[in-house]
């Protein structure tokens, strides 16, 4: 996994710490929660469905089908487009050079930090 994936993972992880922790009700992002989930995924050469994080990130099926749809209509994600959560997954091109860049951006302000 590279350092971009690996950076996404640990999001994923502290994600589901707060969660674990804190009242659920305080986070809300499940379209962010769904691109993690598929940048990582896609950095470990498999596929996944939305079933799959929907269990994962507890995040509800409907809620998740809808966001399906939205990045589906953004063009960042490649599958069927209908928020078939039985769907295998991934993500575009133009998604997945998206969260490059952001997981790129957010090294570089870890890094920032961590000299100051």
């Amino acid at each position: 996994m590279d350092r971009a994936a690996a950076l996404a993972a640990a999001m994923l992880a502290f994600r589901r710490y707060r969660s674990e922790t804190l009242p659920a009700e305080l986070f809300g992002e499940p379209g962010w929660e769904l691109l993690l989930e598929l940048f990582v995924a896609d950095a470990q050469g498999r596929r996944i469905t939305g079933k799959e994080v929907s269990e994962r990130s507890s995040i509800s099926p409907t809620v998740l089908s809808r966001w399906l749809k939205h990045l589906d209509s953004l063009g960042f994600t490649v599958g069927d487009g209908s928020g078939n959560l039985d769907d295998e997954l991934t993500l575009s091109g133009k998604a997945l050079e998206y969260m490059e860049t952001t997981m790129t951006r957010a090294a570089e302000l870890h890094f920032t930090l961590l000299q100051a």
